[in-house]
């Protein structure tokens, strides 16, 4: 008998273990298998049906894809309809985890059970409309339910993207709503090439149309049938809220049951988000236009008062900017931009043209290049894959896409009614063949070493050009590849000596070599105000140490200034752990 129990026992918890086994095998599988399903699409040409869904594919335009019904409804055709799109991003979405898998150093297997997981847990606060959604486009696509989750609250579990947004007052007291959609750092060259645009006839609900990807069922892009309209730019804060609500599905719910911005205002406080998000909302119907920045401790709205009102990655309220992380407020890209936009011409009202102006934006006040000068970051960048502007009046919206610099590419006016072809608005912008080569080097999915690598050549090809010299330099100082970094910054900087981000990393690179002397006049040459925070950290630490047996007096001057920068921003910890170990690093090589 006690043989027998003991057996059971034994039975039963190799039975445990087997399931557990079994269920994270599944968790770690991505995408998972898909199954073929019953139901097929009725094509002719250009244009696909089922049940009450069509689908366009256009030539040179990203496809457009209405559907109409319950939301289990809608999800069946949009799975059906969509499914050719959807099979084809599964191998984009596999690289991309593979791709932060590496270089975030985490087994891949243990990423995406931990991103299923997560994906789980945030779909436990959607309203059971969606999660009918997700059931529909599960069975007319074929695939898993679980991975379906991963993917369209990927966004919210990662946060990883840049994004500029503007609101203008157009003639006649109309709106002008557009957004450049910087997501290369979430998916590089894969997640750029997957646009496609829904428009959900809800029952019940407001319509929505929205620019996404395929398997994003939320909304990042989109307007509704009311005139409202909505983009966000992703912030950062100290302390994201897990428990908080996905913002992508907040935007969707506001999209689908408001039908102006007052009505918006009541969710913000009923739904505390996950993280923090600069949300621009206009209202075509009233002529208004807000920011409203969501954090998971409180929000803050900033009307369109001024003919212009734009919104980069950085907390505006004073009160809610004591949430950011530092180095938000430290990096350069946020004040580029806003330098960028202090030359952009004042006017009492727009036209769409001045919209896509602004959007392809460059060049700084004094004519510099930003795309093409040190870090400099325009508003239109390498990181831009998706451009938008919505139709002043409700006749749909303008679009472009590209894997990078997507503002730059052409442009189509995407009608409402889909079966009208889209029709070119602009025509793309010709980039210089050194900026294109080193955009697709930064969008390549590989690991930073490779990218280091692929720079080293390109400078090797185009040696006469400072800045693809100084991209090598900035990127072995990232990797600590002291065996590169010295060479590549005096080259950039001998080529062009007036660029101060050229200086500081040849007065850099003069400390690494052992020469303080010139590290310190080098260094010292250069304005303060040339130089974004985190750079004038990098100068400061490097001019106390050069000065520390030379001149002690000048090198605790020197102490006092970097300190006074890092309790502005109360960024103590963050140097400790993030920078000043790369810094060291000047001093521990040969």
């Amino acid at each position: 008998m006690r043989k027998r129990l003991v057996l059971g026992v034994v039975t039963v918890l190799v039975v445990f273990v087997l399931i557990g086994v079994s269920f994270l095998i599944d968790l770690a599988r991505f995408p998972g298998p898909v199954k073929p399903t019953n139901y097929t699409a009725a094509t002719d040409g250009i244009k696909s049906t089922f049940h009450r869904g069509v689908m366009y594919r256009y030539p040179e335009v990203v496809p457009l894809l209405e559907v109409s019904g319950d939301h289990y409804e809608m999800g069946l055709q949009y799975g059906v309809l969509l499914r050719r799109e959807i099979v084809r991003s599964l191998e984009s979405y596999e690289k991309i985890i593979r791709w932060h898998a590496e270089r975030t150093g985490v087994p891949r297997l243990l990423l995406t059970a931990g991103l299923k997981c997560a994906a789980r847990k945030l779909s436990r606060r959607l309203p059971d409309r969606f999660l009918e959604e997700i059931r529909g486009v599960s069975e007319g696509s074929g695939v898993p339910r679980d991975t379906i989750l991963a993917i369209t609250l990927f966004y919210d579990v990662s946060e990883g993207k840049g994004c500029t947004g503007v609101l203008m007052r157009g003639r006649d007291h109309s709106i002008i709503h557009g957004r450049n959609n910087d997501t290369s750092g979430m998916g590089g060259e894969e997640l750029g090439k997957l646009t496609v645009v829904v428009k959900k006839n809800a029952e019940g609900y407001n319509a929505i149309c929205h620019m996404d990807y395929p398997l994003y069922l939320g909304v990042e892009t989109g307007y509704n049938d009311k005139g409202l309209a909505f983009s966000e730019e992703t912030l950062h804060v100290r302390h994201p809220d897990p428990g908080g609500f996905p913002i992508i599905y907040l935007a969707r719910i506001a999209l689908e049951e408001c039908s102006s911005l007052d009505e918006l205002y009541p969710l913000f406080d009923r739904y505390s988000v996950i993280g923090a998000y600069g949300t621009v909302w206009s209202d075509r119907n009233e002529g208004r236009g807000v920011v409203v920045e969501l954090t998971p401790t409180g929000w803050a709205a900033t009307e369109l008062e001024k003919p212009i009102l734009w919104n980069f990655n950085r907390i505006y309220d004073p009160e809610l900017a004591k949430q950011q992380r530092p180095y938000r407020g430290m990096v350069g890209s946020n004040s580029d931009r806003e330098r960028i936009t202090s030359a952009f011409p004042s006017k009492t009202e727009y036209e769409i043209e001045d919209t896509v102006t602004f959007l392809r934006l460059q060049e700084g006040p004094d004519g510099t290049d930003y795309s093409w000068c040190g870090t400099r970051w325009p508003i239109c960048n390498w990181s831009g894959q998706q451009m938008m502007v919505f139709h002043p009046t409700g006749d749909g919206f303008y679009l472009a896409v590209g894997t990078y610099y997507a503002a730059r590419q052409s442009i189509y006016h995407i009608h409402e009614d889909f079966s009208r072809p889209p029709e070119l608005f602009m025509t793309g912008v010709p980039l210089e063949p050194l900026v294109e080569e080193v955009a697709k080097i930064e969008n390549s999915l590989v690991s930073a070493g490779k990218k280091l690598q692929a720079f080293v050549e390109l400078a090797k090809r185009y040696r006469d050009d400072a800045n693809v010299q100084f991209i090598v330099a900035y990127y072995s100082f990232q990797q600590s590849r002291w065996d590169l970094f010295a060479e590549y910054a005096e080259k950039a900087y001998l080529m062009k000596p007036s660029v101060a981000e050229y200086k500081l990393y040849a007065g850099m690179a003069a400390y690494q070599q052992r020469q303080p002397e010139k590290a310190i006049a080098i260094l010292e040459e250069i304005e303060s105000a040339d130089l974004h925070p985190a750079q004038e950290i990098y100068r400061l630490f490097v001019l106390e140490r050069a000065l520390a047996s030379i001149d002690p007096e000048r090198s605790a001057q020197y102490k006092t200034l970097k300190e006074a920068i890092l309790n502005g921003h109360d960024a103590g910890s963050y140097f400790e752990s993030s920078v000043l170990p790369l810094l060291n690093g000047l001093e521990t090589t040969e």
